[in-house]
């Protein structure tokens, strides 16, 4: 079992047919396991547990975001893995927190 801190920026506008609020609903789906520790109070960042590895639970997260306008951030605290999705523009940046960061699809 794992803890994971994830973050995202949803762009408030239509893409694919799902709006702002589709997108940032199929993450809190995508995100959410009955009976584990999940917490949403604040509008772009969840504390979430999973029993996948780190890179399986970004994709999951992710899906039905838009690459091209959305972005995704996923770490675990404890063995510092991370993941990334979409619009990130300094990856590099992101990367010298995060020597292993991984970008998923």
């Amino acid at each position: 079992m794992a803890t994971y801190c994830v973050t995202f920026r949803i762009a408030d506008k239509t893409v694919g047919g799902k709006s702002y609020a589709d997108r940032r609903q199929s993450l809190i789906d995508n995100t959410r396991t009955d009976d584990l520790g999940y917490w949403d109070e604040p509008t772009s960042f969840l504390l979430v547990e999973s029993g996948l590895d780190t890179t399986r639970f970004a994709k999951k997260a992710c899906a039905g975001l838009s690459v091209a306008d959305d972005l995704l951030f996923v770490f675990d605290p404890s063995d510092r893995s991370a993941c990334y999705f979409g619009a990130v523009e300094s990856v590099d940046v992101l990367r010298s927190f995060f020597r292993q960061l991984k970008k998923v699809p």
